[in-house]
């Protein structure tokens, strides 16, 4: 069992409670507010030292706190109802609650309630949370690093998005902040040291939240209706943006994502911006992070399970090169080559042919052989029915892929299984759907001019492959069904006491592939499990009939 460790109790808290309930129905004045303090003045200087403040306003903080608790915002009303007092009693309190506000420890917020102008308060969640939490709040926001001074920034920003402040005070708050603390915090520095417009700056601290937070990517339009309180300056900020002439796309900080095909609505750090800010920081970080790939299933090399497989020689001789090239020495030697003479440093393989010929497997061998980490392409997840979401999905599987890169000591293999959909030839646009398929195509067509990497594609097509794709596969290698001899090997490779004999009838006698040869083997054993029965040749040759699916092609020679 683990250690409990001993938990020390919440002094500001328990202080701020004995405080709020001293008040409440107090029937608030001048003379009883000077005895209640004089009472608690213990509990009042704990909540003093930990807000930096007032003896006034350490008690009506406490008071809001509590009144904050049940999550809804306090009027003016609301807090002659809690204390029990003349409300002209509140109004004088009004210089304490302002007084609040400019620390930053409550929130205001001015709207309309029932047609009528009210102001109303709550406490900031910044210092909530550090209060529920035990954590002290430094004195003039001054902050333990710089992930503290992006998380107030960005809690700003959530307080604009809940109208509790407007925009202004969020940009001139904000920057200020930001100013304060540029001499402590390298990176604050760097934000500041672009020259951006303050909008701009605001928006880099958000990515750089959303990046900290290891999303990196944030929606842009919703970021925009919240932050900014008119009609013309979200306007003008989508604008700006979209059209690529906001500073952060200038000077090549922020990107769309995934927008080379379509108007894209997420905005993340580019990888420019992520050295410049965070490769001190996050180096080590990110390496102790789990990969989390989008659109692909990650497969390590070592749980892959290798299979024997059987290939006539032409096949052979091919598939051996590859385990050769994918050999870590060679891949580094043959990467180093391609570069230095200019060429794109990937190498690129198509296996194409009939099903169950081992297209698959063999992906999935030279992963384990070469112990490289797979990246298995989803392609079911990347098409969708919304426009622009399949584009967009595809995209994310390269950048996934080059994250990937970065991430594993060996260069994985991106695998594209039965592709078939992807590289065909390309439709003629008909519906939006052919749409879809032809802009998935462009995309694929161009992440493969300039791939680094590994990437293995297989297809089922012998003949429809799109004219476009045949260049951009390095190698490709076309599967074929197994001859007799093949056939026999692998027949007896799959029953260990097959005789000679009936493995070479059985390989002469029906046209199977290799994968048509498993599910038989798998059904055959099944058979004889639940019949606690030796092996029984007729059987077999009935299994292998029936995996024809009625098919006149089954057999070759004549019967007996």
């Amino acid at each position: 069992m683990k250690n409990i460790q001993n938990i020390e109790p919440n002094l500001v808290l328990k202080s701020i409670e004995k405080l709020s309930m001293a008040f409440k129905e107090s029937e608030l004045t001048d003379q009883n507010k000077t005895k209640i303090l004089h009472s608690l003045r213990e509990e009042t200087k704990v909540v003093k030292d930990f807000l930096h403040c007032s003896d006034d306003e350490a008690w009506l903080f406490s008071v809001m706190f509590a009144m904050s608790i049940s999550g809804k915002d306090t009027d003016l009303d609301s807090l002659t109802q809690y204390l029990s007092c003349n409300p002209f009693f509140i109004v004088s309190l009004s210089p304490v609650l302002e007084s609040l506000v400019s620390k930053r420890l409550l929130i205001k917020n001015t709207g309309y309630d029932m047609k009528v102008i009210a102001t109303r308060f709550h406490v900031s969640n910044y210092v909530f949370n550090a209060i529920s939490l035990n954590k002290s709040i430094p004195k003039n926001d001054h902050f333990e690093d710089v992930y503290e001074v992006i998380e107030r920034v960005n809690e700003m920003i959530c307080e604009r998005e809940k109208n509790n402040i407007p925009t202004d005070e969020l940009f001139t708050e904000g920057l200020d902040l930001l100013k304060r603390e540029a001499k402590r915090f390298k990176l604050v520095q760097s934000i500041l040291d672009f020259n951006l417009y303050e909008d701009d700056t605001l928006l880099l601290v958000h990515l750089c939240h959303a990046f900290a937070n290891d999303s990196n990517e944030a929606d842009i339009e919703r970021y925009i209706y919240y932050v900014y309180d008119s009609m013309g300056s979200k306007i003008r900020a989508k604008k700006n943006l979209f059209s690529g002439q906001s500073q952060l796309i200038e000077q090549d900080l922020a990107c769309f994502v995934d927008d080379s095909f379509y108007g894209g609505k997420e905005l993340a750090l580019t990888d420019k911006a992520i050295d410049l800010l965070f490769s001190e920081d996050l180096g080590a970080l990110e390496k102790s992070k789990p990969f989390n790939p989008k659109h692909c299933i990650f497969i390590a090399p070592e749980k892959i399970k290798p299979v024997s497989l059987f290939f006539n020689q032409e096949e052979k001789k091919q598939l051996d090169l590859f385990f050769e090239l994918l050999e870590e020495n060679n891949f580094k030697k043959t990467i180093t080559k391609f570069e230095k003479m200019g060429y794109a440093s990937g190498l690129t393989f198509l296996l194409y042919g009939d099903p169950g010929t081992g297209k698959t497997q063999i992906a999935y061998n030279l992963a384990h052989t070469t112990n490289r980490p797979l990246l298995l392409v989803d392609i079911s997840s990347i098409r969708d029915k919304y426009v622009g979401e399949s584009e967009k999905r595809i995209k994310q599987v390269f950048k996934t892929y080059k994250q990937a890169k970065d991430y594993y000591d060996q260069c994985p293999i991106l695998f594209f299984n039965e592709s078939d959909a992807l590289i065909s030839k390309r439709y003629e646009v008909s519906s939006s759907v052919d749409q879809m398929n032809n802009s998935m195509q462009n995309i694929l067509l161009q992440e493969l001019e300039d791939f680094e990497g590994i990437l293995i594609a297989t297809s089922n097509m012998n003949m429809n492959l799109d004219n476009a794709f045949e260049r951009r596969f390095l190698y490709k290698v076309k599967f074929h069904k197994p001859d007799t001899k093949t056939r026999q090997l692998i027949w007896q490779s799959k029953i260990a006491d097959i005789s000679d004999k009936d493995a070479k009838k059985l390989a002469r006698d029906f046209l199977l592939t290799g994968g048509q040869i498993a599910n038989v083997v798998r059904k055959y054993t099944l058979e004889n499990i639940l019949k606690d029965s030796l092996p029984n040749i007729a059987e077999l040759r009935e299994l292998c009939t029936n995996e024809f699916f009625g098919k006149n092609d089954r057999m070759i020679g004549f019967k007996k």
